[in-house]
């Protein structure tokens, strides 16, 4: 009988141990099993500032839509196990700079769809092993170097949906492991021709929906690795001769709605891969193209690579009137009057 005892005290202690140990926020939902341990405050409008009686195991946090302005150096401290932080829809203005310095162990950051403005030039100082940053959706209008001082485990980098007008030329250069950059729907009109130099492993650029009009030669010069290329959405007028000739594995390039109305001879001949994945991988439609003698070289490739072009029966002449309309791939070579 007192074996007995004693071995409920104990199943009791072990039980009470554990509960005391995982208890939950409030207004918050946590998740325990085997080696993850994950937090949920979704939709809390009523949550003002991060939870702080946080299970010191949890591993992953999701606090989102909620009605948070800002993070302090005391909201995660002892999270010495957190690997993924989800803060995104909230309001958050203002972040400590020495928000992370606690979690070092963190892999995955997404602040998206916030009112951030600026970040301050140490915040990420201490996140060695962060892989994924996720900054969409915020006001950033610019972008300061010193942020990814420290991020040479960073894979994945979304600077997409702010305000950015332009970058300088050592923005990315710490960031020599990237894999996928975005950089879609800001307000870029121009880049620096060394921009990508420190990015052997891209295989991922988005630039689509900007206000580009044109490149520097030899932007792309370095990623040589690059498979995905969305240069979709801008006011491209001109591309220069050459700029794709160092992509030998480029397989998706996305062209379409700009402004160009020709392009330069052997621009595509050196993109062996094109649509290698999908059959398809190029789109160069809703340009408006003028179908006259300098159009010739990417009549001549359409003609033999059309099932490599998406959207091909809706790339038209824009001029001459003559021809406004048709399908450049079905043109003859006396209408292009050579």
């Amino acid at each position: 009988m007192d074996v007995l005892k004693i071995t409920v005290v104990l199943i009791l202690s072990y039980f009470s141990s554990t509960f005391s140990t995982t208890n939950c926020p409030d207004y918050c939902t946590c998740f325990f099993s085997n080696n993850i341990t994950s937090m949920t405050c979704v939709s809390v409008k009523t949550l003002l500032k991060v939870p702080r009686n946080i299970p010191a195991q949890t591993t992953i946090i999701m606090i989102e839509f909620t009605n948070i302005s800002a993070l302090t150096d005391k909201d995660f401290v002892g999270l010495f196990q957190l690997q993924e932080l989800h803060l995104s829809n909230n309001l958050l203005e203002n972040i400590s700079s020495d928000v992370l310095k606690n979690i070092q162990q963190l892999r995955a950051l997404d602040l998206t769809n916030n009112l951030l403005t600026t970040l301050p030039p140490d915040v990420f100082n201490r996140a060695f092993n962060l892989a994924s940053l996720i900054l969409q959706g915020n006001r950033l209008e610019t972008v300061n170097p010193s942020w990814f001082c420290k991020l040479q485990s960073l894979g994945w980098l979304d600077l997409s949906s702010n305000m950015l007008t332009s970058l300088l030329s050592n923005t990315f250069n710490n960031l020599t492991n990237l894999i996928t950059l975005d950089l879609s729907s800001n307000k870029l009109e121009y880049l620096p021709a060394n921009l990508f130099s420190k990015m052997p492993h891209l295989e991922r650029l988005n630039l689509g929906k900007n206000q580009l009009t044109t490149f520097a030669p030899g932007t792309f010069n370095h990623v040589i690795n690059l498979k995905y290329l969305f240069l979709n959405s801008n006011k491209l007028v001109k591309i220069p001769t050459g700029l794709f000739n160092n992509l030998p594995q480029l397989d998706t390039l996305d062209l379409s709605d700009n402004k160009l109305t020709s392009l330069p001879p052997r621009i595509l001949d050196n993109l062996q891969q094109i649509g290698a994945k999908w059959e398809q991988g190029l789109d160069i439609s809703e340009n408006p193209w003028m179908c006259n003698c300098d159009l010739r070289y990417l009549w001549q490739w359409l003609t033999v690579n059309f099932k490599k072009v998406y959207f091909v029966s809706s790339t038209l002449c824009a001029k001459p009137e003559a021809l406004k309309g048709k399908e450049i791939k079905i043109l003859s070579e006396a209408e292009l009057m050579c």
